[in-house]
């Protein structure tokens, strides 16, 4: 029988992309969406996926930064007050089923290779939030200040920079990790 296994891309396909559109407000509902979506769903599911595995410190900055993926949404619809909820997108819609599918084999995965499944949320997290501080935002933020609105893209500079400190946090806390795999391994011999 073949082992089950979670590929970080795999989750990866858990990341629903925030959409640029002409209109900006079409842009910041597609934004708004997506922290959404990395609030209620995705790094609360890595929190609990590192609280099964036994890592507390890991599910506590997953929970943390789930917390500023919210204010993200918070800042933005400060400006579009008029969003509303956003309808979902598509790519959450996808994101959240790939998610769902997951879920159904990640226990007995953690059960398994607890490092491994955390090892690979880690992994996504940083990619996830790299994308989001690399290319995703500057393009929404460079939209706003072509459009003359200094104002929207001084909040998408704002979550420019969140994103950035949040890959920082995932990195220091991938090397953490590891350096802790390998000396456990090391006393294990």
């Amino acid at each position: 029988m073949a082992k089950a296994d979670i590929t970080e891309e795999m989750i990866f396909q858990c990341f629903a992309a925030a959409c640029q559109s002409d209109d900006m407000a079409k842009t910041a509902e597609s934004f708004v969406d997506v922290e959404e979506y990395e609030n209620r769903v995705m790094y609360p599911e890595f929190a609990r996926w590192a609280s099964s595995a036994g890592y507390p410190e890991l599910a506590t900055l997953f929970r943390k930064v789930a917390g500023e993926e919210k204010l993200h949404a918070v800042w933005l619809r400060a400006l579009y007050s008029d969003i509303g909820v956003p309808q979902r997108g598509e790519d959450t819609q996808r994101a959240i089923d790939a998610l769902e599918t997951i879920r159904a084999n990640c226990d007995e995965l953690i059960a398994m290779n607890p490092e491994g499944v955390v090892e690979k949320a880690l992994e996504v997290a940083i990619r996830v939030e790299e994308r989001e501080d690399r290319d995703i935002y500057p393009r929404f933020r460079d939209q706003a200040l072509a459009a003359n609105d200094a104002d929207t893209a001084e909040v998408y500079q704002k979550v420019i920079d969140s994103e950035r400190e949040h890959a920082l946090w995932f990195e220091a806390a991938l090397v953490n990790f590891r350096t802790q795999q390998q000396s456990q391994s090391q006393v294990s011999v």
